[in-house]
């Protein structure tokens, strides 16, 4: 999975987390159950901030051009060599 996607799905998981914690904030009535399910959010929330600062941090993908630029330059020394034994 490329690094833009992991970080846009990361963000989209914690705006789901965001959204749910509202709802937690504005209830009126405390369950065992709600207050369970607000910790594992509380620590998947840790666990997503962590992965992002990981991948923020982390080197980026390959530089595209410079991996297009020798491709070229394969293709060309190829083509070279081509003409050179057919002549």
């Amino acid at each position: 999975m490329s690094r833009q996607k992991a970080l846009a799905e990361l963000y989209d998981e914690l705006r789901n987390i965001r959204a749910l914690d509202r709802i937690h904030d504005f209830a009126t009535e405390t369950d065992h159950l709600h207050e369970r399910a607000y910790v594992i959010r509380q620590r998947r929330r840790k666990q997503i901030l962590g992965e992002i600062a990981r991948l923020k941090a982390s080197r980026s993908e390959p530089v595209k051009p410079a991996m297009i630029g020798s491709a070229v330059a394969f293709v060309c020394v190829v083509g070279y060599a081509l003409l050179y034994f057919l002549k």
